[in-house]
């Protein structure tokens, strides 16, 4: 396993080649603070696994992933510990999200290995609980239409995806995403999923436990979709 930390801290990236340098199963440990250098060594097959910071002054971590699920796993390592970024981060195709100092490091080493293996693995978060008290419904906000858009935008469905399950053209379903985003508040379809996954479930709907973003503290919520 090859791993590739990525943080602008270079104590912490110092700290994480000591402790992964020689663990059974690594066979590499390199690092950097520039997030080109990273989407560079991601993209010419040099990684198989990335820990990657949220908060980082030149590209935010949740800017940076995209460009670098496709090729590599990647696991957020920050002291970021909010439900909202953890949201996001699983959202964009982070495949575990880890705060500093949750778990021991044979643990967090498993974890990555966890994360590796097809889990998607969350420690450290702050629980729900501890949030602040929402406003209205998310489900409110939308008509019945850009509800069931929106249900199948969370289940990762492309737009063509989306208009073939609700019988309805493609430019229709455009129509409903932007209308939806309006209403919701955003401009990307990560933060609409953050915003929908938020939502307190509807009596009787489709939407459970598994829809209402990570769980706080050490687990593992099993195989990760695989993107459309």
């Amino acid at each position: 396993m090859r791993i590739l930390a990525v943080d602008d801290n270079p104590i912490i990236r110092m700290g994480l080649r000591t402790l992964l340098d020689g663990t059974p199963g690594v066979t590499s440990v390199t690092d950097t603070g520039d997030p080109y250098e990273a989407i560079a060594c991601v993209r010419a097959g040099q990684v198989d696994v990335v820990l990657l910071d949220v908060r980082m002054p030149r590209m935010s971590g949740l800017e940076l992933l995209p460009q670098l699920t496709g090729e590599a796993t990647v696991v957020m390592l920050t002291h970021t510990d909010d439900q909202a970024t953890v949201s996001e981060a699983i959202a964009a195709g982070a495949a575990g999200y880890l705060v500093h100092g949750a778990l021991e490091p044979d643990a967090m080493v498993d974890a990555i290995r966890l994360c590796r293996n097809g889990s998607q693995v969350v420690s450290g978060v702050v629980p729900a609980s501890a949030a602040p008290p929402r406003g209205p419904a998310v489900r409110d906000l939308l008509s019945r239409r850009e509800a069931e858009v929106m249900d199948l935008v969370a289940d990762g469905l492309a737009n063509g995806e989306v208009a073939g399950r609700l019988f309805i053209s493609e430019k229709t379903v455009k129509n409903h995403v932007n209308s939806l985003f309006a209403k919701l508040g955003v401009t990307t379809r990560s933060q609409a999923i953050v915003r929908w996954l938020q939502q307190d479930p509807v009596p009787g709907s489709a939407v459970g436990p598994g829809r209402t973003g990570p769980r706080p503290g050490p687990h593992t919520l099993g195989p990760r979709p695989v993107a459309p």
